[in-house]
């Protein structure tokens, strides 16, 4: 093999583990939501530092529609309080009517709970997480096998062997 053909070859395998890297970050990001799932719709009020969606009847729309957009079917966040008739939440995301979502960044609202249809408190999804913890093992796997070449490969040429005489 010749230097050219060898820096050919170490830059394809630089580049082959490059995108297996990105790749694996890109799905382990868009996978990590998916690790949690809200349970369905219930009445009893969550606890204090609870993860919970919120989700806003008709009425609470149009108290709400000014401080966190109209058509708001569901503010997602973090309890802070329950105090003079309201929830008090760290808002990380809020979801209209159209499933349409907006990030926020913990600003604190205060929700009337006469404007609360009922809660969904979010938990941890055993499968979800086993599933994205499989598939990152099986990209840092594949990752080193291919781009790293540290399971060998006995068909490849190994650096000094020269071309064949006859």
């Amino acid at each position: 093999m010749s230097d050219s053909q060898a820096v050919r070859v170490r830059s394809r395998s630089e580049t082959i583990a490059q995108r297996s890297v990105s790749g694996l970050c890109a799905l382990a990001l868009a996978l990590q939501i998916g690790c949690f799932s809200y349970l369905p719709v219930q009445s009893t009020p969550p606890a204090p530092a609870q993860q919970i969606g919120v989700v806003i009847n008709d009425r609470g729309r149009v108290m709400l529609g000014d401080r966190v957009g109209a058509s708001v079917d569901r503010i997602d966040g973090k309890v802070v309080s329950r105090q003079d008739g309201s929830l008090v939440l760290d808002v990380y995301r809020v979801t209209d009517l159209r499933g349409n979502t907006a990030t926020w960044t913990g600003e604190r609202v205060s929700i009337p709970e006469d404007a609360i249809l009922g809660y969904r408190a979010r938990k941890v999804s055993k499968v979800k997480t086993l599933l994205l913890v499989g598939v990152i093992v099986l990209a840092i796997l594949g990752t080193l096998k291919s781009g790293l070449d540290l399971f060998g490969d006995a068909a490849t040429d190994r650096p000094g062997d020269g071309p064949q005489q006859s």
